[in-house]
């Protein structure tokens, strides 16, 4: 088993010899003040992401090697379902390592303490699971460090294959991770949970409907409200999040104290696609536009087509263009406007969007603050793209895996953890 030591101002990562030969790997040094960050994972496989190049993988057993992500590369030697320390590092070679070691709480305190930061300012995770239409669904709660808990909220992801964190294999967003760790910071405690067939999660993701993740965030909910019942407890949904935050959050009106909405639409599914067709079009780089006018291509057209296939299957799983598509879910999102849910909103609600948003109408916030029959507040920043990065250029999809390279923007996460802030102390009884 991996070693790490610690000592004369440096961080060492011993390897067995076998460890060595399946992850091509050698030990690894790194000067303690490259260290950002330390972790405890209760499963190193979920630190673990991004294309393996060189090393070892074993599905559902051993991740031995170099992981190559949008984020950087990670060093990683772990076994599925072992503990394993994390350590984000800065101006190295790997931009994570991830390493399963005996005593991993001792070995985080004593990197930390070489690394000069702050351990009582580390939010504790707490690995939790619950049931949802027989599945099992896995995910984690984020608790203050210190200090009493003030409130709950539940975290709901974007679309797509994503784990807790908001992190797809390809594509690690981490808008969860980073809004669970601002919350801690204001005594808030969440939970984010892997989506079905995500993960440590039971089920199918490509068979899963909208529907059913609906129903997956109010299984959800119904546990967080069991923590602890006489905290308030908020629902903080980002794009698709936001469309099951706001039914949710209708359903639940007795239980749920505020709604946050980031990169939200009030159009149907339907609506919000073809505005989406519209604006990628027209954010497409020169040469694309190019061989489209070439091939007589229309983009609206072809997306006509692949709409009037899926509405007339009812195949759970449909394969188009070569690939197999998610048909229920996109049904289904199609066919869902959040507006009669907006109009039952009458607890506070916080909406924020990107200027520079190519999937969600940032307009949209105005539909929003006069729908929404609670007290509301609204944020546009010129600059954020949908997946909540600031980017001054023209805004291109292809850009995506550049942004995410960075974390989810602090003014977001500012605003949203003083928010929620300001909601619990509103909520409070006056002291007598």
């Amino acid at each position: 088993m991996a070693r790490l030591v610690v000592g004369d101002g440096a961080v060492r990562v011993e390897l067995s010899k076998g460890e060595k030969i399946a992850g091509l790997l050698p030990d690894l040094n790194m000067p303690a003040t490259a260290v950002e960050d330390v972790q405890v994972l209760k499963d190193g496989f979920t630190g673990v992401t991004g294309m393996r190049a060189p090393g070892l993988a074993l599905p559902g057993r051993v991740r031995m090697g170099t992981w190559r992500g949008s984020r950087g590369n990670t060093f990683a030697v772990v076994h599925q379902g072992k503990p394993a320390v994390q350590l984000t590092l800065k101006d190295q070679k790997y931009r994570r390592v991830v390493v399963e070691v005996a005593n991993v709480e001792d070995a985080a305190r004593q990197v930390r303490e070489a690394a000069g930061l702050d351990e009582s300012a580390a939010p504790v995770l707490e690995d939790a699971c619950f049931q949802s239409d027989g599945l099992t669904l896995a995910g984690t709660w984020t608790l203050p460090a210190a200090g009493p808990v003030k409130g709950l909220a539940l975290l709901l992801p974007g679309s797509g294959e994503v784990d807790r964190n908001s992190d797809h294999r390809r594509m690690p967003l981490g808008v969860t991770r980073d809004l669970a760790e601002a919350l801690a910071l204001e005594g808030i405690a969440s939970f984010g949970y892997d989506k079905r067939g995500v993960g440590a999660s039971e089920g199918s993701f490509l068979a899963a409907g909208f529907q059913h993740n609906y129903d997956d965030a109010a299984a959800a909910l119904e546990m967080v409200a069991r923590r602890s019942p006489e905290l308030p407890v908020f629902v903080v949904g980002h794009s698709e999040g936001a469309f099951h935050a706001t039914a949710l959050a209708a359903h639940e009106r007795e239980r749920v104290a505020g709604v946050v909405l980031l990169s939200a639409s009030a159009h149907s599914g339907e609506e919000t696609s073809q505005w989406q067709t519209g604006q990628i079009a027209g954010a497409l780089p020169a040469f694309p536009r190019v061989v489209l006018k070439l091939l007589r291509t229309d983009l609206a057209k072809q997306q006509r087509k692949s709409m009037e296939k899926l509405h007339a299957s009812d195949q759970d799983v449909l394969r188009m263009q070569g690939r197999r598509m998610n048909a229920r879910w996109i049904r289904e999102f199609l066919q869902f406007d959040p507006l009669p849910f907006l109009e039952q909103l009458d607890m506070p609600v916080l909406a924020i969007s990107g200027g520079k948003d190519l999937q969600v109408n940032p307009a949209d916030l105005e539909i929003i603050a006069r729908t929404v029959p609670g007290p509301v507040e609204t944020k546009c920043i010129p600059d954020m793209t949908h997946l909540l990065r600031r980017d001054p250029r023209t805004p291109m999809l292809t850009d995506y895996k550049r942004q995410i390279r960075e974390r989810t923007d602090a003014e977001v996460l500012g605003t949203v953890a003083g928010w929620v802030r300001c909601q619990v102390l509103a909520a409070r009884p006056p002291v007598v």
